[in-house]
């Protein structure tokens, strides 16, 4: 009897899991469901070369592919509703699976004063270009949060041409990620490309002419982005009773408590080997990677998934990378010189390295990764040292 295997989320992990899975053989029916109305596409350019209007979107498959490849593309619609073995579509349709993979996403957190047609929110491909069309006049901008959509999102701006006002409540940029003394490294980037930074600044009001901050200072804007984190989409998931804690829980299998039903991507909360906690990572990586992992584990290959979570951000002439889970709390050892946005930061537990964060140095964080999965035992002396290549400790 011809299997059915049920994608819901047209999106880079739902993509690469269908890719994956006719890769592999699978010759029963796929049908992957999408709420948005596009065939699955790339998020990173989006705030960064498509804001810009350096490049379209990048989709993973010309359009003609899933055809071929007969795969069912159901886009625009919802999963409303997931069963014992089906899923209810927005349409009323009710689709039977022999194994389901949920690659639901996630959606932006939304202040709930935000609703004007001034205020744009970064997730799709369709907010990118409104975003980017908006920015062609040159408006005046505010950008309300300095993590990573924030800060690219500003970055952009900058470049095409708009003044921009970054306000974040936190005391640095990217305080989670990279700590007091790196995030005031990014304060100084984007104060030094003409961004009027405001930092420990929350947001009281979002008017027709900007925004009120908390400090009772009115920061006057043509538009408003707003990139304060997504929030995963698990409604689907948990109303159906799967478990869910902070996303989807999956075991390193992308399986969920429910029999034949798995989850990956930005949805997903794993087991980390490496960390030894659990973790719901929204990187490119985790998504492409962990969804090609589900697909391989629906057709009972029973292979874990395990890899270092990794992720980069550009913003003007910087290129950040990150390992693992940096931490200030963790013991840093740095590398290279920190004034001149050339470094590579490690993040120990006793002896070996659990987290990296890298600008410029993408070579220093590929040799970072193997020492982490490795598990090596590293000497701070030797690590700090620019003369001893990193790969002598891996050797070591």
């Amino acid at each position: 009897m011809t299997k059915t295997f049920v994608v819901v989320g047209a999106n880079l992990a739902g993509g690469r899991a269908v890719e994956t899975l006719r890769a592999e053989g699978f010759d029963g029916r796929i049908v992957l469901i999408g709420a948005e109305p596009d065939r699955p596409y790339e998020r990173p350019p989006l705030s960064k070369e498509v804001l810009r209007g350096e490049s379209e979107p990048v989709f993973l498959r010309p359009e003609d592919w899933y055809a071929s490849h007969e795969i069912e593309l159901r886009l625009g619609l919802r999963a409303d509703a997931l069963l014992d073995s089906s899923v209810v579509l927005s349409t009323g349709e009710q689709v039977a699976f022999d194994a389901c993979l949920l690659a639901t996403g996630g959606r932006p957190r939304r202040l709930h004063e935000a609703d004007r047609p001034s205020v744009h929110y970064l997730r799709t491909m369709r907010d990118a270009i409104a975003l980017r069309d908006a920015l062609a006049s040159k408006p005046g901008v505010v950008v309300v949060g300095a993590g990573f959509i924030g800060a690219e999102v500003a970055a952009s701006a900058r470049t095409v041409g708009c003044d921009v006002t970054m306000i974040e409540v936190l005391d640095v940029p990217l305080a989670r990620v990279l700590g007091p003394e790196l995030g005031d490294i990014y304060a100084r980037i984007h104060r030094d490309h003409g961004v009027d930074l405001r930092l420990g600044e929350g947001v009281e009001e979002i008017t027709a002419d900007g925004v009120i901050g908390t400090s009772g200072k009115a920061y006057p804007a043509d538009l408003v982005v707003v990139g304060v984190g997504i929030e995963p989409n698990v409604e689907l998931a948990a109303n159906a009773g799967v478990s869910c804690e902070n996303g989807v829980v999956v075991d390193e299998f992308c399986r969920t408590s429910a029999a034949n039903v798995f989850a990956a991507g930005d949805v997903a909360n794993r087991p980390d080997e490496f960390s030894g906690s659990r973790i719901r990572a929204e990187h490119f990586q985790n998504a492409q990677n962990q969804g090609v992992a589900a697909a391989r584990n629906m057709l009972g290959h029973g292979e874990p998934f395990r890899e270092v979570p990794w992720f980069w951000s550009d913003q003007y002439e910087v290129n950040l990378q990150t390992l693992g889970h940096p931490s200030a709390s963790h013991d840093r050892v740095t590398r290279g010189r920190l004034d001149d946005l050339d470094f590579i930061a490690f993040d120990l537990a006793g002896d070996r390295i659990v987290a990296a964060v890298a600008m410029n140095r993408g070579r220093d964080i590929a040799a970072a990764r193997r020492l982490i999965e490795r598990r090596v035992s590293v000497d701070r002396g030797q690590l700090a040292d620019e003369d001893r290549p990193l790969r002598d400790l891996l050797r070591g």
